[in-house]
């Protein structure tokens, strides 16, 4: 259960540390923000939107808990806009066949 509890934080926490800060712009803030962990240890889902425009989803679950081949698998995409407005996704995947992304420019 520690295990999953820290590799959310650690996700979270990278989620913050990756998001580009400027000096002369003000920080986004978190306009909305859902977090189910009623299946912790075995699942959790978080949801949210930054006054930016960007927005994180995931989900997380253990396949095969409480046996010696339990992994956790994580589904998860992020949304943002660059400089000049345009907004592209990441959908991420990571689990037992490693981390996969997808960068899309979506307008």
């Amino acid at each position: 259960m520690s295990h999953l509890f820290l590799i959310v934080g650690l996700c979270l926490l990278a989620t913050a540390r990756c998001t580009p800060y400027i000096d002369n712009q003000t920080r986004p803030q978190v306009l909305s923000y859902e977090m189910e962990t009623a299946n912790m240890p075995n699942s959790y889902k978080f949801h949210y939107d930054a006054s930016d425009g960007s927005s994180r989803t995931e989900h997380g679950a253990i396949l095969n808990p409480g046996t010696k081949d339990a992994a956790l698998d994580v589904l998860g995409a992020v949304r943002w806009y660059d400089d000049k407005g345009h907004l592209y996704e990441m959908t991420y995947k990571a689990g037992r066949r490693g981390y996969r992304t997808i960068i899309k420019k979506l307008s």
